[in-house]
């Protein structure tokens, strides 16, 4: 049973890594917008999730919103988590790649490790704050080249990731007690919901940008349904077999595979100093989250 919930956690993984190379190629070779991205996929996303939420529990839908200081927590997490995350992440996407808007998205646990320590009114460990340090350096490798005078990723790209990692840390921290309360699916289900539609508020869904060829829309569902419905799934599947800290890690690839998925579908060229760049990024994260 063990090896069945690996199984869900990797495959969730998987189809999140692919959901931004899809993201990628919407974006870059059929000239969508990020926003109309974001608003289109938040809304088919939310309501696939509230369909199985209802299906799965078969409770009331919108008994969450008879409390009026979860309804306010729900908005807030709609907004401020799910639409800034996919927001950061697709505009990430668009000043640069599918990798780099992955593995800066990655550095979320940051965030948290400073929400933590300014909550507990206490410094982060020596470990920790040299975690930090490589982290940074990692970054910093990745967006130079190794050379500190020029940066080869676009400014936007690194401020919209870094924007993107801080709505995984809200992400991660507001929701807890509703999805206690609620279950995680009627909860992200609802935050899709009311983010798709702040969203659409940016760029309605029905003024679409871009080419619409039966590819492009082919990729849209990928990033709409495998990359949220599915691997959601599989990861809330995962928790039945296995450890969140187990599952966190092996979700955690995602990154690694993002980036093969690059080079291997753009050509992307990614010389020794970005691998070791990434690999200081990837292990220090991976250490800082067994700390959470």
């Amino acid at each position: 049973m063990k090896t069945k919930g690996m199984i869900y956690a990797a495959s969730a993984a998987a189809f999140w890594a692919i959901s931004g190379i899809s993201g990628q190629i919407l974006l870059q070779q059929f000239s969508f917008t990020a926003n109309w991205l974001v608003s289109a996929r938040m809304l088919v996303s939310g309501f696939v999730l509230i369909l199985i939420s209802q299906g799965s529990h078969k409770g009331n839908l919108f008994t969450i919103f008879k409390n009026p200081k979860d309804a306010l927590a729900l908005i807030l997490f709609g907004i401020f988590g799910m639409y800034a995350v996919q927001a950061g992440f697709f505009q990430t996407i668009a000043f640069s790649n599918a990798s780099f808007a992955t593995i800066i998205q990655f550095t979320g646990p940051v965030f948290i490790i400073f929400y933590e320590a300014f909550r507990q009114r206490r410094w982060p460990s020596f470990q920790t704050i040299f975690l930090l340090l490589l982290t940074f350096v990692g970054i910093l490798l990745l967006a130079t080249h190794g050379n500190l005078h020029q940066l080869i990723v676009p400014k936007m790209a690194i401020i919209m990731g870094l924007i993107a990692a801080l709505a995984i840390a809200i992400y991660s921290i507001l929701p807890r007690q509703l999805i206690s309360d609620y279950g995680s699916l009627s909860v992200v289900g609802w935050g899709m919901l009311i983010g798709g539609t702040f969203a659409n508020l940016i760029h309605p869904f029905w003024h679409p940008t871009g080419t619409f060829t039966l590819f492009s829309v082919s990729q849209f569902l990928i990033v709409a349904l495998v990359g949220t419905a599915l691997s959601f799934f599989c990861y809330s599947q995962s928790l039945r077999y296995i450890s969140p800290s187990l599952a966190g890690i092996l979700t955690a690839v995602e990154p690694l595979l993002s980036l093969v998925f690059s080079i291997i579908i753009f050509q992307m060229a990614f010389g020794w100093i970005e691998w070791v760049g990434f690999l200081m990024v990837f292990c220090s994260i991976l250490l800082i989250q067994k700390q959470l």
